[in-house]
């Protein structure tokens, strides 16, 4: 399983912790909790190396400063993930994701992980154009879908045209709602 699903995942089952917001060491717990399943679910598959949570990533920047990152995974390439336990979440949240992102000479994938129930469409929209992976718990990611929906319908298709979507930066809004159609499909059809 990708990691977005498994993040995915994770989120539905933070809610049983029932770690209170608001408070810096639900944060913490959160992020060690994520990490922890992740880590257990991509070894279970051979998956890609996760480096302690927390961790700072001394690779080459513009800037010289080296960032850290709630988690960091080594697959191809590094993925950084962004762990954000709130109630809601902003566009200056990415901003400084993002932010930490382009510092590097070779840009991490990023995932951005949040609790929030509510996000707005620019933050989706910021994070499609900028190839930015949003994980909560408002709408699946398009690779957990793919792997739940059967191969041969229609709705398959549509995601396997969604995720081309994706990196077409000149159509985030287009993206979005598209993303937010399949996801009212995959509910309505019973897959979740």
């Amino acid at each position: 399983m990708k990691a977005e699903g498994v993040l995915f995942l994770a989120l539905s089952e933070t809610m049983s912790l029932e770690l209170p917001l608001g408070v810096s060491s639900s944060g913490t717990k959160f992020e060690d909790y994520v990490f922890q399943r992740l880590y257990v679910a991509l070894r279970q598959t051979g998956g890609p190396g996760v480096f302690p949570p927390r961790y700072t990533l001394r690779e080459a920047t513009h800037s010289g400063v080296a960032h850290q990152f709630d988690i960091v995974l080594r697959e191809e390439s590094l993925t950084t993930i962004e762990c954000k336990f709130r109630r809601g979440t902003g566009i200056d949240d990415l901003f400084a994701f993002l932010g930490k992102l382009v510092d590097y000479r070779e840009r991490p994938r990023g995932i951005f992980l949040t609790t929030a129930q509510s996000i707005c469409n620019e933050v989706f929209c910021y994070a499609i154009a900028h190839h930015i992976s949003v994980v909560s718990p408002s709408l699946a990611p398009v690779d957990y879908m793919m792997q739940r929906v059967k191969r041969d319908t229609d709705l398959f298709r549509r995601l396997q045209t969604l995720q081309l979507h994706f990196h077409d930066q000149s159509v985030p809004k287009q993206a979005l709602i598209q993303w937010q159609n399949e996801y009212r499909r995959f509910k309505t059809e019973g897959y979740f």
